[in-house]
C-alpha cells in the first residue's frame, strides 16, 4: 500500500512508486519459479454466452480468512443480477498449502473449475500448458481496460507471451505494519518514512522485552525467504538473473548473504527481537495478539488487526503502516504485484469469464476491497475509495 506521512491524498506518482510498480522496482514477485501445473487439456470453446446459457459456474476460491466472506457476497450478487445462474463457490482453506494441489487434482481429473483464483506468479505454468483461456478480446469487448494499471508489475502479473490471462482483483504491495501500544508504552516515537535498516533494528531491540510472562518482541519475522525479497532488494542486488523466467540463482552475493543472515537468522537468535516458530505455536506471541510491535505485511492484513466488529468487541490492535526502511538501494523498492482470477479451459468458459468480469469490474472489485481491505485494481478506486475506506474501516492514517 502507498504510504506518506505528509499527504492526505495519494497521488498517482506516489502510488506507483511505493507500490513497487515503478520502473525502478519492477516485479519482485515474479522472480520465484511458479509451482508445476498438469499437462495441457483439450480445447474448449471460449465464445460469449447469454446469462441464461451459463447454468452453474464453478469457482475455486482462495480461501484466506479475509477473502471468504467477499467471495460469497460477490457470488450472491452475481446470481441476483443473472436470473437462472448458479455460482458454486469452493473455498480452499489454508490456501497457501492446499489451493494449487486442489486445482491440479481437479484439472487432472477432467473437472476443471470454470473460474479459479491465482496469485500473480502462479498462473504462468498453467498458461504455458494451454490450460487457461486468453481474455484479451473479452476485456476489450467489456470495456474493462481500467483493471490494468499501465505499469510493469501489473503487466508481468497478468500477461504471458503477449496474451493476457489474469483478471486482477488487487494490486498488492507490502509495507511495515506497527502496533501503536508497544511504542506508546515504551515512549518511542512511531517509525517514519525516512527510517533506515539500522533504525528498524535499533527500535526493535528497544521494544523487545521477553523477561516476563507476557513477552514483547520488537519485530515479527516472516520466516520465509520469498517474503523477504524486499529486504534482499534493499541491498541493491538481485537474487535471480532474470525477474521473469529466471535460470540462475544469485543468492551467494555477499550483500544478499548478509541480509538473509540478518532477517532470517539473527532476528530470531543472536538478536532475539523476533518470536521463533516455537514462540508462535498456537498463534501466540504475534502482532495479532499484542506481543509483537512490527510486521512486514500487505493490505490483506488490515482486517486481521482492526475492524468495526473488532472495535465493538474490544479485540482490535491499533496500528498504522510505514514505508519499508531505507537500505543501500536509494530507489526504495517495495514488493509489488497483481493477483486475482483466471479462466481455466472448461465446458463453461463464458460463465467463468462473466463471473470474473463482474468480480473484477468496478462494482465487484469495490465490494471485494471494502470487505478484505485489499488494494483494488484501478487508480480511480484506489484514490477515491480505498484510501478513505481503510481510514474508516481499519483505522489506517498513513495509507495515502
Amino acid at each position: 500500500m502507498a504510504v506518506s506521512m505528509k499527504r492526505e491524498n495519494m497521488s498517482r506518482r506516489s502510488f506507483l512508486k511505493i507500490a513497487g510498480v515503478s520502473a525502478g522496482a519492477l516485479a519482485l514477485a515474479a522472480c520465484a519459479a511458479p509451482a508445476s501445473a498438469p499437462a495441457g487439456g483439450a480445447e474448449a470453446g471460449a465464445g460469449a454466452a447469454p446469462a441464461s446459457a451459463m447454468g452453474t459456474v464453478e469457482f475455486l476460491a482462495w480461501g484466506d480468512v479475509v477473502d471468504t466472506a467477499a467471495w460469497q457476497t460477490l457470488a450472491q450478487n452475481f446470481m441476483d443480477q443473472n436470473e437462472g445462474v448458479e455460482v458454486a463457490v469452493t473455498d480452499v482453506p489454508d490456501p497457501a498449502n492446499n489451493f494449487y494441489t486442489k486445482l491440479q487434482t481437479m484439472i487432472a481429473g477432467g473437472t476443471p473449475p470454470n473460474l479459479a483464483s491465482f496469485q500473480g506468479w502462479e498462473w504462468q505454468t498453467y498458461a504455458d500448458r494451454d490450460l487457461l483461456v486468453p481474455i484479451d478480446e473479452w476485456v476489450t469487448d467489456a470495456g474493462l481496460e481500467s483493471m490494468y494499471i499501465d505499469v510493469p508489475t501489473v503487466d508481468v502479473s497478468t500477461v504471458r507471451n503477449g496474451k493476457r490471462y489474469l483478471i486482477p482483483m488487487q494490486v498488492a504491495t507490502m509495507v511495515m505494519f506497527y502496533a501503536k501500544k508497544p511504542f506508546d508504552d515504551a515512549g518511542i516515537p512511531y517509525p517514519t518514512d525516512d527510517w533506515t535498516m539500522e533504525d528498524m533494528i535499533s527500535i526493535a531491540e528497544q521494544l523487545t522485552d521477553t523477561s516476563g510472562d507476557s513477552k514483547m518482541f520488537g519485530y515479527q519475522a516472516n520466516g520465509i525467504w520469498a517474503r523477504d525479497i524486499q529486504f534482499i532488494r534493499t541491498t541493491g542486488e538481485q537474487e535471480f538473473d532474470e525477474i521473469v523466467d529466471p535460470r540462475a540463482a544469485q543468492f551467494n552475493q555477499p550483500a544478499i548473504v548478509d541480509m538473509l543472515q540478518l532477517v532470517a537468522q539473527d532476528v530470531y537468535y543472536s538478536l532475539g527481537i523476533s518470536p521463533t516458530p516455537a514462540d508462535m505455536e498456537g498463534g501466540a506471541n504475534t502482532i495479532d495478539t499484542g506481543n509483537a510491535a512490527m510486521k512486514y505485511e500487505g493490505a490483506w492484513y488490515l482486517a486481521r488487526l482492526n475492524s468495526p466488529a473488532m472495535r465493538e468487541q474490544g479485540t482490535q490492535v491499533e496500528f498504522d503502516v510505514v514505508m519499508m526502511p531505507q537500505g543501500a538501494d536509494s530507489t526504495r523498492p517495495h514488493r509489488g504485484w497483481a493477483e486475482g482470477l483466471a479462466v481455466p479451459k472448461s465446458d463453461n468458459e463464458a460463465g467463468g469469464w462473466a463471473l470474473a468480469a463482474y468480480m473484477g469490474g468496478p462494482e465487484g472489485d469495490r465490494i471485494y476491497s471494502e470487505i478484505t481491505g485489499r488494494i483494488p485494481n484501478s487508480l480511480d478506486l484506489i484514490e477515491n475509495f480505498w484510501i478513505p475506506n481503510i481510514q474508516e474501516q481499519f483505522g489506517v492514517s498513513n495509507g495515502a
